[in-house]
């Protein structure tokens, strides 16, 4: 005898979400990531500022040495030709420095400084001029500025590193810089800013932090916050930019500011 049994066929629902509700799901994340981007780019500018901190303190330490060994003068600040200039070191500072630091050329870099990719990329070395570094050594910038027999030419006075316990000598600084509207620079384009600290990071074009056509004759019109400043005890501040100062970046006549 066949028994046969009544089956009974239940229908699942198959449907997926409607555009109404994808379309709030894509918004909903669109406001987190909003919320969210510039918490993560703050943090990533503390842990920034952290490493440029580092680096100065290892080139204070360089700078040390080199002192020691010299009967306490500090490496000259001039480039190649014999200008002082924050940003250039002559081909002889920079390698006895690097030597210094164990072939560790990074310390002279602020994490935040790139040079760019092509079409205008900065050259980190220039030929019969000297290294750009990512930092304004400052130790010379109050010295004596001797005019020289040559004419336009300068003649920068060796500095002594300021005694232990002096606070108030700045050597190295973040490197806040500029050339002013309307001047020809001799080694960067005119009218120039490089800003390294924004509460976001760097101010950079094509992945350059040496950016072209920035209006205004200050960095502050861009953003900028502040720097990290190495002093002759060794030890290193963060200063807001209402603390700064401006100073002349270079021997060369209306050339370049930077502030410290």
């Amino acid at each position: 005898m066949a028994i046969i049994l009544n089956r009974k066929i239940v229908a699942r629902s198959t449907a997926g979400f409607t555009l109404v509700e994808v379309g709030v799901v894509i918004a909903m994340m669109g406001i987190l990531s909003a919320i969210m981007l510039p918490a993560l780019s703050t943090a990533k500018e503390r842990t920034r500022r952290a490493v440029c901190r580092n680096n100065l303190r290892q080139v204070y330490q360089a700078l040390e040495m080199y002192a020691d060994a010299d009967e306490q003068f500090l490496p000259s600040s001039v480039d190649d030709k014999g200008y002082y200039h924050s940003l250039i070191l002559s081909d002889e500072t920079f390698s006895n420095l690097v030597d210094l630091a164990s072939g560790c050329s990074n310390i002279l870099y602020c994490p935040n400084i790139s040079f760019g990719t092509p079409p205008t990329p900065v050259a980190q070395h220039i030929q019969n001029i000297g290294y750009v570094i990512g930092y304004s050594y400052v130790a010379e910038s109050a010295a004596t500025v001797v005019d020289s027999s040559k004419g336009p030419d300068y003649s920068m006075m060796p500095v002594k590193m300021p005694n232990n316990g002096t606070t108030t000598n700045e050597l190295l600084a973040d490197a806040n810089y500029w050339t002013p509207a309307g001047a020809s620079s001799t080694y960067f384009p005119a009218q120039m800013k490089v800003v390294p600290h924004t509460a976001a990071g760097a101010i950079t074009a094509h992945n350059s932090s040496f950016t072209v056509g920035v209006p205004g004759n200050s960095v502050a019109s861009v953003g900028a916050v502040g720097g990290n400043v190495s002093f002759a005890d060794g030890h290193v501040q963060w200063r807001s930019l209402p603390q700064m100062q401006t100073n002349s970046a270079s021997s060369i006549p209306n050339d370049a500011f930077g502030i410290w």
